[in-house]
């Protein structure tokens, strides 16, 4: 079905669901869409590659060489993407479990990594979940120990601490990935599995225009975290100066592709997936306004195109080139404009507290 046809039949629907105060089947579609071809998908590949990493890590420390660091960081950079591009779903599940103060709090505390380092002799799996602060743990801390500079010297021995702290950090991320994955994609003994509650699909459901808010109020906030208070900040647009510790991140040098990965999962969320059945948010703007639906479309390309402009990591970028980042945030604020007043306006979404994540950490 073409956007046209699908634009006049979703239009029908709307009429109908608004004449007889029901819920629109379109909206469920998209829910129904977006959760099964894009949000679920992109947990498995966030378990499948947090996986692969807690094995790398395991291999480094077990036989530390030149190619098993290599492998470590590729490895780091594969389970991160999922996990950013998931961003635009951090919702349910991750907030219920308080996923990120496991899996991505920022910043780390380098300075308190060390101490631990020193005064305990091994970390354990258990103790990473429920000993140590939220700044020690998660990709952050992979990524402090990986990419130091001596990285490979500092892990290699017989069963040093460092390689303790390393594959319990790894573990705790694999099974946190993991039980996130199960919560969305497994009926729970006391409920339905996630996708089928956000979707209407089980006898205990989250209301439909419940959901579709949800989705479009994590867009809102997602995008409102990266322009105001990470860009914002970093350029010095606030009070204060340029401030580069905005931009969360540290040796691995992969702020541009963590920021390229949190706005494809956003466009993913508006457009959908690829192919002719691939419902997203755009298809319910789209019959209320062609150019909202446009000019979203429009200013995530334009948003792409700078941010692959860059051609270096954001904090590097903010030190030699600072005019590329700031066509970055300028780019952006237009995506923000559209998607927080028109969009959010046309859809008749609320933006305040989440409906289904009392406890957000975000």
């Amino acid at each position: 079905m073409n956007r046209l046809l699908r634009a006049c039949c979703l239009g029908f629907f709307l009429i109908v669901s608004v004449g007889c105060g029901a819920s629109a089947p379109e909206e469920d579609a998209v829910l129904i869409s977006l959760t099964d071809s894009i949000i679920v998908p992109e947990y498995e590949a966030l378990a499948a590659e947090s996986n692969n990493l807690r094995k790398s890590l395991e291999d480094l420390c077990a036989a530390p060489s030149d190619a098993a660091l290599i492998e470590a960081r590729q490895a780091w950079r594969k389970a991160r993407a999922p996990w950013m591009r998931a961003e635009a779903a951090w919702f349910g599940p991750v907030m219920d479990r308080r996923s990120v103060s496991l899996m991505d709090w920022s910043p780390i505390d380098a300075e308190r990594i060390e101490t631990m380092l020193t005064d305990r002799p091994a970390t354990t799996e258990d103790e990473v979940r429920n000993v140590l602060s939220s700044t020690q743990r998660g990709f952050g801390a992979i990524e402090y120990l990986l990419f130091d500079e001596d990285a490979l010297q500092q892990l290699s021995g017989s069963r040093t601490a460092r390689c303790d702290y390393l594959t319990a950090l790894g573990l705790v991320v694999e099974s946190e990935a993991t039980a996130i994955n199960h919560d969305w994609s497994v009926a729970r003994e006391h409920g339905p599995a996630y996708k089928d509650f956000f979707t209407g699909r089980s006898d205990s459901s989250l209301l439909t225009r419940q959901a579709v808010a949800e989705l479009v109020r994590t867009q809102v906030f997602l995008i409102r975290t990266i322009v105001d208070m990470r860009l914002a900040s970093a350029l010095g647009l606030r009070e204060g100066g340029p401030d580069p510790t905005a931009i969360p991140g540290g040796a691995g040098d992969n702020t541009l592709d963590d920021l390229r990965n949190e706005i494809l999962g956003m466009r993913s969320m508006y457009i959908g997936s690829d192919g002719e059945d691939g419902l997203g948010i755009s298809d319910l703007v789209l019959v209320l306004s062609e150019d909202t639906d446009e000019r979203m479309r429009n200013e995530f390309e334009a948003s792409l195109s700078a941010i692959d402009a860059v051609g270096m990591p954001l904090k590097s970028a903010l030190d030699r080139e600072p005019e590329r980042v700031r066509l970055v945030y300028d780019r952006l604020v237009d995506l923000q404009r559209t998607l927080s007043v028109e969009v959010v306006s046309l859809l008749g979404v609320s933006i305040g507290f989440s409906d289904t994540d009392g406890d957000s950490l975000r």
